[in-house]
């Protein structure tokens, strides 16, 4: 019995959607990123992240991150404009558990009953995407967009370390594509 009680708590565990975190990139094949050696970060109205205080440390955290991969922040003439958007969603997921066990044949009377038990729980949870984009400065266009999606947590501390978790896994993606140019 508690063989499957864990085994029934594993999949439980598995199933929820809080643990997941998802990360993704795009970008223009044929942009040559070895040769963006500056940055700009730029605000969009529509771009900005819900929380004020939540954004700006987004923001600060770009810039520290961007930085420190090699790339120099100026205020006119970048070789590319970077800004960050936000979205939230709340969410349900419902996880069944079953147990009990089935009947038999056989005995006195040639059937035995069984029994068993299902519950049926609802998670509520909010879903956060932050989007980060990053724009050819000469042609206006469109080179690299990453994101990543997470189960937002309750504490800002915690958040902001999503954030950072999120920011590596796209800093590792971006140096993926720098290797693959040969740079």
């Amino acid at each position: 019995m508690r063989k499957v009680l864990g085994l029934a708590f594993l999949v439980a565990l598995v199933a929820t959607p809080a643990l997941a975190q998802k990360v993704t990139i795009d970008y223009a094949h044929e942009f040559d990123f070895g040769s963006v050696k500056t940055f700009q970060y730029v605000t969009f109205e529509e771009s900005k992240v819900a929380n004020p205080l939540m954004a700006e440390r987004i923001v600060n955290l770009v810039r520290q991150k961007l930085t420190a991969g090699g790339l120099q922040e100026v205020s006119e003439n970048p070789d590319i404009f970077v800004t960050c958007h936000g979205t939230t969603a709340e969410r349900t997921s419902y996880n069944t558990t079953s147990f009990g066990y089935g009947g038999y044949w056989g005995g006195w009377y040639g059937w035995g009953g069984g029994m068993g038990t299902t519950t049926i729980s609802e998670y509520n949870y909010t879903e956060g995407t932050l989007i980060f984009d990053a724009y050819d400065a000469k042609e206006k266009k469109l080179v690299w967009r990453g994101s990543g999606t997470i189960t937002v947590k309750d504490q800002p501390e915690k958040q902001i370390k999503q954030v950072e978790s999120i920011l590596k896994k796209l800093g590792d993606k971006w140096r993926k594509i720098l290797k693959g140019q040969g740079k």
